[in-house]
């Protein structure tokens, strides 16, 4: 099977190695209450945490974000970026995502030659 992301390039790329929202999404904090947040569901996206006194006490929004504004909010490059993306990935699917899992296996090369460029 092919890797659907082999010629994608920037937020598309991003977006589409990117893990399902939830635990395993990449979160990089930019304040005491926003994070950038990457999952292949928004894509790129700003998450603020409102806290409050009554119920239910915590409430998040995420809205989309341009990748330019997110690698700027969250001070990393693309190349930094990525690498957060596929360790989240690989660690989504050893932890029992399926999605994750399988798109993992499709673009097993592409992850390699991603994480071979983080090591330097």
């Amino acid at each position: 099977m092919a890797c659907p992301c082999k010629d994608l390039q920037g937020e598309e790329l991003v977006r589409c190695l990117a893990p399902p929202p939830g635990d395993y999404e990449v979160h990089i904090p930019v304040s005491r209450d926003k994070a950038v947040v990457v999952n292949n569901s928004i894509g790129v996206g700003l998450r603020t945490i409102i806290l409050d006194e009554t119920l239910p006490f915590m409430n998040t929004f995420t809205r989309p974000l341009s990748l330019d504004r997110a690698l700027a909010l969250a001070r990393v490059g693309l190349e930094e970026l990525m690498c957060r993306v596929v360790e989240a990935l690989e660690k989504a699917a050893s932890s029992g995502s399926v999605t994750s899992k399988r798109r993992l296996d499709e673009c097993r090369e592409l992850v390699d030659r991603i994480k071979e460029s983080c090591r330097g």
